[in-house]
This record gives C-alpha cells, structure tokens and sequence, in this order.
C-alpha cells in the first residue's frame, strides 16, 4: 500500500511539471511572436570628429559624417534642445567625408551642441555632442587692448596728440579705432594700425570726447573679437584771468605752501605765514623776521608736518624743526649735521615725502626722500626724467607738476607716490604772464612781473584748459 501511494505522489508531480512547462511554453512563444513581428529598428550613421572653432557671439564646427549613403541632413541643437538649425548634407563620394557649420548669435561661454543625421523616411542617428566656446564682451575685456597714455590737446591748432600703449608680441591686436566728433565736418574715424604708437587727432574741439576701441584676431579664432569702447576727454578751455588780490608780491621771495597757509621767505630772510580765506584772499598771520638769513641759505621751503629743507650756501642740505618760530637743526643719527653735500642745483620743488631737484641745462629730475629723522631712504638720487627746463614751477596739490614753457604754455605732468612721473601735458595758455605760481590745496596763485598776485579758485588739471591771456 505503502509503494502505491509514492507512485501516486511521483505521477502527479510529473504532471504538475508538464502542465507548468507547457504553459511557460506558451508565454515564450507570445514573446518571440510579438518581437518577431516589430520592425527591426535602423539608424543612420552618426556624426563624428567633432572640432570647434570659437568666434564673437558665434562658433564654426567642423565634423566628419561617414560612409552611410542614406543620410540627407544634420539637425543641431543647442540651449537644451530650444534651438536649432538644419544643415542639408550634400554627398560627393563613396567614404566618410567632411562637413561644417556655422552658428551664429550664441551666448558667450561654453555651450553645448548635439547633432543628429536623419534622411525623409524618418530615419535618423544616434546622437553625437560637443562643447563649444563662444567670445563676447567679458572675453574681449580680458584682452591686453590699447589705451592712451598720453593726451595732449593743443587749442591753437585744434588737434589732439595721442600717445597709444605699444602692441605686445601675442596680444592678437590687430588695430584700433578711434571716432570722435570734429569742429567743422561731423564724426570722424580713425584707425590705428598695431605698429604705430602716436596720432594726432585735427579738427578736435576743446572738450570733446573720443572713442578708442581694439580690435583682436585671437589664434585658433574664425573672426574678430571688439574690445569695449573707452572714452576720454579733451579739457575744456575757460577763460579766466584769475582774480587779483591785495598781496604784492616780490621777484626775490620764495612762495611755498606751510600746512595750508600761503608762506613767503623774503630776501631779509624772515618768514610771513599769511591765512587763506575761501575766496583766495590772505591775510598776514605771523612774521618770523631773520629765522632763515639769505647770507647762511641759499634755498628753503617746507617739508612735512614741522619740518623744513634748508640748503646753504655751501650747498649742503639741512633738516630743521619748527619750534616756536624758530628753526632748529635736526641732526643725522650719527650725529652730523648735514644730512647731504654737493646740492648745486638751481631749482628745488618740495612734495610730498620727497623732493625734486633740477639740474641746469639738460633739466634732469630727481627724487629725494628724506625722513623725518634726518636720514635718507633709498633708492635716493634717481632720475625721473629729463628736459624739465621750465624757469616757471610748481607742484599743484602734491599731484601733479606744473610748468610753463617759452610759448606759455603750462604743461602738467602727473606725479606717483613714488615720484615717477606721467606724461607731459598741455593744460593752458598764456601762463607766461606769470613769473610765479604757488599751489595751496585746489587753490593756484600766479605772480606778474609787477608782483601782483592772481588766484585761480578750484583749480583743476585734465578736465579744464586754463587761458589766462
């Protein structure tokens, strides 16, 4: 009985099993049948080698499409797909052959860019990418574009005089270009090629504006990249004889500016403080008579804070306190009491921190920095330039040098912390009426040969062009 019944399990769970196989079998068959009568999916050949060449607000792309007969046209797509273009694709051989695009009005970056081949059946490739560069303005702002580094407006003649940045191997400079609105005949332009350096501007009215661009042909580039238009000013000419005031001046005093006060050191030798009111007008403060005698000093001027530079008849050079209106040496740490010998010079214009020295005839500038201690800093004695040969000077607020020229012309010449200097600039005419000028903050004083004194409130340089004739 017992075999029986096992024989009776065996049989079932056979069948069981039969039923089951039959069944996946079943499934099986409806799989293959519902594959096997989809069409079987055909893509054409892909785009490939994809190369990118960037440009101003556009890039060229350079592809290959290879041998598949059955492609007619590439789509591209950029800006996720949002845009695109269609390039009709014209066969000329059997093999893989090579294609190209332009795409114009891109967003500067990097963007990317997808193709795909299709044909009028509907057929199309798979997908192939690329990530492009585009240029646009804050690429060109990184550019090493050209600026002025000289202006130099002449009234008389109606022309602006430009120095230009000189052009540097590898900067991709291909040209400037300067446009401007003249007197007589309208806007004008100008281009510069990259090997010149100096232009002069005619026609050019007194406080026009110009507009100097670079142009750049980076490498690796398919066009030129425009740097941002810079503008700058010619001053503006003013008419201003100045206003006189009641001070009479003299030939043989020394004029210098003592922490905002006019200061006059006289040919006795006393020192006059005289107090600046807001119109220009002075008013004598104090009198020092004799402090610095004409008999013991050959040259001096205020320094910084109670400090003056003293030069003496043996032409060495002195440091003096201000003390309770008198001058009292102050002594080099090694205890001398020279801090320097052998100053010929003819001419001596404080500033800030330093002074200047000119040397007769060939008109050499050199800085001097003298501390407070009676020591001198380093370098010291360097030339800064040459040719300063004007018998008229000044510093004008501790910024800028002031000269007039045999033609009277007052030229300005901007000054570093450093004592390096700017270019030389045309900033009035006429300024050969004056034998003197002394600057008290914005405010400039000219002396005429009669010793009457004018003063120019709110004196400027670059935005006016003084004609005080």
């Amino acid at each position: 009985m017992k075999k029986i019944s096992t024989l009776f399990y065996t049989a079932l769970s056979l069948l069981v099993c039969m039923v089951l196989l039959l069944s996946s079998c079943d499934k099986m068959d409806d799989i293959q049948k519902k594959f096997s009568e989809k069409e079987e999916a055909v893509y054409l050949g892909k785009v490939d080698s994809v190369k990118s060449y960037p440009g101003f607000g556009k890039a060229k792309l350079v592809y290959y499409m290879n041998a598949d007969p059955k492609v007619e046209s590439t789509i591209i797509y950029w800006n996720l797909r949002k845009d695109s273009i269609v390039k009709p694709f014209n066969r000329t051989g059997t093999g893989g052959q090579k294609d190209s695009v332009v795409l114009e009005n891109l967003p500067e970056g990097s963007i990317l860019v997808e193709f795909r081949n299709v044909n009028n059946k509907g057929e199309t490739s798979l997908f192939s990418s690329a990530t492009v560069t585009v240029w646009g303005a804050k690429f060109a702002d990184g550019l090493r574009a050209r600026t002025l580094t000289a202006l130099d407006y002449d009234y008389n003649q109606s022309s602006y005089n430009l120095d230009l940045s000189p052009a540097t191997p590898g900067d991709s400079v291909i040209y400037s270009v300067i446009e401007y609105d003249t007197k007589s005949s309208g806007k004008k332009t100008v281009k510069v090629e990259r090997a010149i350096n100096n232009v002069v501007l005619s026609d050019f009215p007194d406080g026009g504006a110009l507009n100097l661009r670079t142009v750049f042909y980076p490498p690796q580039g398919i066009d030129t990249v425009y740097g941002a238009d810079k503008t700058f000013n010619a001053p503006k000419v003013v008419l201003a004889p100045g206003s006189k005031i009641s001070l009479t001046g003299n030939a043989s005093s020394r004029y210098f500016n003592f922490n905002g006060d006019f200061c006059e050191w006289n040919a006795s030798g006393d020192l006059i403080l005289y107090t600046v009111a807001a119109d220009g007008a002075l008013t004598q403060k104090a009198r020092y008579p004799a402090i610095a005698p004409r008999t013991t000093f050959r040259e001096l001027f205020f320094y910084d804070s109670d400090r003056f530079i003293g030069v003496q008849t043996n032409n060495n050079v002195y440091m003096y306190q201000f003390i309770n209106g008198a001058l009292t040496l102050i002594k080099t740490p090694a205890g001398a009491d020279a801090l320097g010998s052998g100053f010929t010079h003819p001419t001596f214009i404080p500033a800030r921190g330093f002074f200047y020295t000119v040397t007769a005839g060939t008109g050499e500038l050199k800085t001097w920095f003298a501390f407070n201690n009676a020591t001198w800093g380093s370098p010291n004695g360097g030339t800064v330039g040459t040719g300063f040969t004007y018998a008229v000077n000044a510093m004008f607020n501790y910024e800028t040098l002031l000269g007039v020229d045999a033609n009277g012309y007052l030229r300005s010449i901007g000054v570093l912390a450093s004592g390096a200097l700017g270019s030389v600039s045309r900033s009035g005419l006429g300024w050969n009426r004056f034998t003197k000028i002394i600057s008290i903050g914005k405010k400039l004083y000219g002396m005429e040969s009669n010793g009457d004194f004018y003063v120019f409130n709110d004196f400027s340089i670059g935005d006016n062009y003084w004609i005080v004739n």
